[in-house]
């Protein structure tokens, strides 16, 4: 890219925004944030727009950081950093998706994350094929989560 300097910048730029939504999604646990526990739900900051921007911004990041090196290698290089970029892309969605079993035990996060279905950022990827496979849908009826909270 050094022989576009517009889209030089341009890129550069985009990967530190989205590292900069990455360090504000984790700011924005403050003293909360932890893998093992569940200390509340946060629907301030990026999680207005999204249920996972961390993981979306450096999902991204590491893909822009990554293109521009891919054509160096040769095809099989390149196919062999992009799928490895897939999976890891695969184990953070596999993640996402099991915090939102978990969560979803808490009607507050079910609130939060219909409301975000319907609102947020990223709902027009549900009209994608496969996008279904994308939306929220509580793993537990709505008529348990008392049974299971208290």
């Amino acid at each position: 890219m050094w022989d576009l300097p517009i889209l030089y910048g341009l890129w550069g730029m985009a990967i530190l925004t989205l590292t900069g939504i990455y360090v504000w999604a984790t700011v924005s646990f403050g003293a909360r944030f932890s893998n093992l526990t569940h200390r509340g739900i946060i629907t301030n900051g990026p999680y207005r727009w999204s249920k996972h921007p961390a993981y979306i911004a450096k999902g991204l990041s590491w893909w822009l950081i990554s293109v521009p090196f891919l054509a160096h290698g040769g095809a099989l290089e390149a196919l062999r950093h992009g799928l490895l970029l897939l999976a890891l892309n695969g184990v953070y969605f596999l993640r996402a998706k099991t915090e939102e079993r978990h969560l979803s035990r808490d009607p507050v996060y079910v609130d939060y994350a219909c409301w975000i279905e319907a609102h947020g950022l990223f709902r027009w990827l549900r009209t994608l094929p496969f996008g279904h496979r994308l939306s929220y849908r509580p793993p537990f009826s709505p008529s348990s989560l008392p049974d299971m909270i208290g």
